[in-house]
């Protein structure tokens, strides 16, 4: 009996000591910044307690990370990872626009820039902000609207008309090309002005209208100097006469001048002086018309005195071909702009829709890649506990054997 009741003892302290070495009390519960704790706040946990987490208003729960924790036998809690997320609003499609995230993130409190591709304006607010509300996630306002950029109908011209009249709205980079009606007799309109007019990204005409005019002007006349080109009653439009001075005279200004729209000589008629032209260093002459000729910086007579005049009508040929293959190379260019731009979009479509595919390929991959991650978690888990478990029976077994062999 005596034997029984020692042994019966020795038991219990040992239950004692193996419920004081095993079952330490947690203290203070993982504080998350997305989620809140679920379960009753206490001072002090039991081994194996465990409390549940649940999300923040405006976060949301990620699959498959644990809302648990559970106090462990050495006094902590177990592993926890923040397993909600911040709540974003949709990014807005908005066609003919690009979208900007200073942030790098649409979700509640951050706030997006809006602006339209050229050709376009932007009918709206520019700035949206993503604002939480009752635990939703909205735009502080409806999306804009990036509407194409249109001009009126250009302006009318006395004796003169324009193509597309019919028409009344352009869109951007439209353009229309100005004539002039003809004459019954010899004298005949000429167009001042420019004579392609582009509807311009502002919504207005690249210039003013051009206009129709019968310009005559007289022959030029040159205190003590000459015209070396052809000489006509009546010069028109944009004839140009070559200009020199007699012997002992030299040229003061352009050589060149040419019929202008109000019907006077352009630019300001040059002088001849008594002398000879005083030299000075020769600097390389710079364009205020870049790709276009300016009869303000044409090379000096001097630079022609050995040329008969032959050769200064082939000069003037020269002059007005090169003009029209500047003219024809902008034409050109602005059609090539136009196509250039068409192809730039289908690109950046194409590549939208590539990295749509991307995104989606790259989401599947995660979810696969955190399915694997939670089942070897739970795998590992399971193995935690069996080998605890077994440690437990094996320490018992031993005490038992102690109590046995008293």
């Amino acid at each position: 009996m005596e034997v029984e009741g020692a042994a019966k003892n020795l038991s219990q302290d040992v239950l004692f000591l193996e419920l004081r070495i095993f079952n330490l009390k947690c203290i203070n519960p993982p504080v998350m910044q997305s989620m809140y704790l679920k379960s009753p706040l206490k001072s002090r946990y039991q081994t194996g307690e465990t409390l549940e987490y649940a999300c923040k208003t405006g976060y949301t729960y990620m699959w498959p990370y644990y809302l648990l924790t559970t106090c462990e036998p050495n006094g902590s809690w177990s592993f926890l990872e923040e397993a909600c997320l911040k709540k974003a609003c949709p990014e807005p499609e908005i066609e003919n626009s690009e979208i900007f995230a200073p942030n790098d993130s649409l979700s509640f409190g951050n706030a997006i820039l809006i602006s339209c591709n050229v050709g376009y304006y932007l009918n709206g607010k520019k700035t949206l902000t993503c604002n939480l509300i009752g635990g939703e996630v909205y735009w502080d306002d409806k999306y804009p609207v990036c509407e194409r950029v249109l001009c009126g109908r250009p302006p009318k011209i006395e004796n003169g008309k324009h193509t597309n009249s019919y028409r009344n709205i352009f869109e951007y980079s439209e353009l229309v090309t100005y004539s002039c009606d003809p004459l019954n007799g010899p004298d005949q309109y000429s167009l001042v002005g420019e004579s392609k007019l582009i509807c311009s990204a502002h919504g207005n005409w690249s210039s003013d209208a051009p206009k129709c005019k019968v310009v005559k002007c007289k022959p030029p006349v040159l205190e003590h100097g000459k015209a070396i080109s052809e000489i006509r009653e009546v010069f028109t439009y944009k004839d140009v006469v070559i200009l020199e001075c007699l012997q002992g005279f030299y040229l003061n200004g352009s050589h060149a001048v040419f019929c202008g729209g109000e019907n006077t000589w352009e630019p300001e008629m040059p002088k001849c002086i008594k002398g000879y032209k005083p030299t000075y260093p020769k600097k390389p002459p710079v364009s205020n018309y870049p790709g276009y000729p300016n009869p303000k910086e044409l090379p000096s007579l001097e630079d022609f005195e050995e040329l008969d005049v032959g050769s200064f009508a082939v000069f003037i040929l020269t002059v007005i071909v090169a003009i029209l293959l500047v003219l024809t190379c902008l034409y050109r260019c602005l059609q090539r702009r136009k196509q250039q731009e068409k192809e730039k979009k289908e690109e950046e479509e194409k590549e939208k829709k590539e990295k749509e595919e991307k995104e989606k390929k790259e989401k599947e991959e995660k979810e696969k890649k955190e399915k694997e991650e939670k089942e070897k978690k739970e795998k590992e888990q399971k193995r935690i506990e069996k080998k605890k478990k077994k440690s437990y029976l094996l320490r018992k077994t031993e005490m038992l054997n102690i109590k046995l062999k008293f």
